[in-house]
């Protein structure tokens, strides 16, 4: 037995050392440029894991295709892979989404119902409770995202690729799911009852417009921001 102390001595010492290597790098992490904390990584991860049971419990897979739900999943992948251009993408849409979805949700707290219909499910008692209380993501990613493209830096590409990307989730929305539920609002604007054109020339119009009032907008809002962050910054 006291022929195996020095190899378990060297052992321990190798164990120890290995342990406070793991340690320094996770804490470099934390401050490191450039990087995602590994922290953040599985805590977001967690979450989704969290949401996608939830959203299939009360509504079904089809729900995953609304614009800020694939945002979700593009974002899980950039927090992972640090692929700046996904995640610039999406930043703008999860931006922009949040202001307006947060703010019609606020005054609907205080009239007792949504005031444009953006957010009229979140006041439907037929929904489960548990998953409207998931739809405050909205807001939430928002400084989460903002935090990511100040830490990682943002694409200014992101806007053009999400004009694909949305173009995309538009039509398999029109071409794959039932028009009743009007994911993307791909069979009618929110708060009225039809669309105001036939349904190929009302695709192609929100293909037109929603990057002028959502993903340009999105973009210039995160330029804007991560702007003024680099001028608080503090100097090294």
């Amino acid at each position: 037995m006291c022929g195996l102390n020095p190899i378990r001595s060297r052992f321990l010492r190798g164990q120890v050392q290995l342990s406070g290597e793991i340690i320094k790098e996770m804490e470099d992490e934390k401050t490191r440029p450039g990087t995602i904390p590994l922290s953040a990584k599985l805590g977001f991860t967690i979450w989704m894991v969290f949401w996608v049971s939830v959203v299939l419990w009360a509504y079904g897979p089809n729900n995953f295709l609304w614009l800020c739900n694939l945002a979700q999943f593009l974002i899980l992948y950039s927090v992972w892979t640090g692929n700046r251009l996904i995640l610039s993408s999406q930043a703008g849409v999860v931006f922009i989404v949040g202001l307006g979805w947060g703010l019609d949700y606020g005054v609907g707290l205080a009239v007792s119902g949504s005031v444009t219909g953006l957010t009229a499910y979140m006041f439907d008692p037929e929904i489960p409770l548990l998953a409207r209380a998931t739809s405050l993501y909205h807001v939430l990613l928002v400084p989460f995202v903002l935090w990511m493209c100040y830490r990682v830096g943002y694409d200014r590409r992101g806007w053009v690729l999400q004009c694909l990307i949305g173009t995309g989730a538009l039509f398999a929305s029109w071409l794959l799911l039932d028009p009743d539920l009007n994911v993307n609002w791909v069979t009618h604007p929110v708060g009225m009852e039809q669309a105001p054109l036939p349904q190929p020339l009302y695709i192609g119009m929100l293909s037109i417009v929603y990057p002028l009032i959502l993903y340009l907008p999105g973009h210039g809002l995160m330029l804007a921001v991560l702007s003024f962050f680099k001028t608080k910054r503090p100097a090294a």
